[in-house]
């Protein structure tokens, strides 16, 4: 009879090795991405010198890379020599989504938080700042990392928008102010919801570009009079004069005191009556006695960004030192990386 035990472990070592291999394998898919060879194949095959015209590439570096890729199930050989792109390597066209999260999860500017995951522990920066920069500041000077980032946030975005618009009435808001709302997936869309609104979307100022440039693709060429936009750091201000004032997906990138500045900021600049609405993952509530916090997906924000995923608890107690007054809590409205929530308040 084997070793159960023995076996056990020979297979949690080859788990391992798999995984240690990933970082790899990560960097495989961006190359793939970026050399285009989903849409260099994507008409029908090619032979080697064609593609290594074409790329202008080394042809002994470019057919070891295209071995490895076809270990990834990326590209296959034809009898004839030629390469063929298959089902799975088309998933990985430079316009996809998942050819966007490649050159974002994988790009350099990610990938340098990871490398400093020992000093997060440590220190509980988050890997960027143990590298010497945050990573939305290091966007700030690498707009194709910049612009996957933020293709890849709209699509998470995409995915609970229908719900929210069944969720929360926005037709009785006039002057709804996005804060950080990135290209503008979210503003568009509520104000469709609510024609007799206008919008303002608050950014960096490189978010506010990629923002303008998605949202008049988004109408043609032509401009959404409502829709305004306003460059600036939430951080130290945000506009006035709204009476709804969004946050979706922000505060879960930030540790809690700059999560508080924010929530300051915004109650500093809303009108008494005005209302917040915030739009995050929550983490559940601790059971008695169940570890806290251990969760990869948290742990990946912190690194990432310096973030938390807060539970529903921790994030109304924020909300309520800012000044705000909780109104409703809606758990679970629609799923996602992790499920959908929102808090609802008001400015005394």
């Amino acid at each position: 009879m084997a070793d159960t035990s023995t076996a056990t472990a020979q297979q949690a070592a080859q788990e391992l090795r798999d995984a240690l291999q990933a970082g790899f394998t990560a960097q495989l898919l961006r190359a793939f991405v970026r050399l285009g060879i989903a849409d260099l194949l994507a008409d029908g095959p090619r032979d080697l010198p064609t593609l290594t015209k074409a790329l202008g590439a080394h042809p002994g570096a470019l057919a070891g890379f295209l071995g490895a890729c076809a270990g990834e199930g990326l590209v296959e050989g034809e009898a004839d020599g030629r390469i063929t792109v298959t089902e799975r390597g088309l998933l990985l066209r430079p316009s996809g989504s998942l050819g966007q999260q490649a050159l974002w999860v994988a790009g350099p500017g990610a990938s340098r938080t990871y490398e400093h995951i020992t000093e997060v522990v440590r220190t509980g920066k988050s890997g960027g700042e143990a590298a010497g920069q945050h990573l939305y500041d290091y966007y700030a000077a690498h707009l194709e990392e910049a612009t996957a980032y933020e293709e890849v946030m709209s699509e998470l975005t995409e995915g609970c928008i229908d719900a929210l618009l069944e969720a929360y009435d926005f037709t009785a808001h006039r002057r709804i102010v996005d804060v950080g709302g990135g290209r503008g997936t979210l503003l568009a869309r509520v104000l469709e919801r609510a024609p007799e609104a206008t919008g303002l979307l608050y950014d960096a100022p490189y978010v506010v570009d990629m923002a303008r440039g998605a949202q008049k693709a988004r109408t043609e060429g032509g401009e959404d009079g409502r829709l305004e936009f306003a460059a600036g750091d939430f951080l130290e201000s945000v506009p006035g004069g709204g009476d709804l004032y969004v946050i979706k997906s922000i505060l879960c990138d930030w540790g809690d005191e700059e999560a508080a500045r924010l929530l300051r900021n915004v109650h500093e600049a809303a009108p008494e009556g005005s209302e917040l609405l915030i739009v995050d993952w929550f983490r559940p509530e601790p059971r008695d006695g169940a570890a806290q916090g251990l969760s990869s997906g948290g742990f990946f924000i912190w690194t990432l960004l310096g973030g938390r995923l807060r539970t529903a608890t921790e994030m109304e107690d924020l909300v309520r030192t800012a000044g705000f007054k909780i109104t409703r809590r809606e758990p679970d409205f629609a799923p996602g990386f992790f499920s959908w929530n929102f808090l609802a308040a008001t400015r005394d």
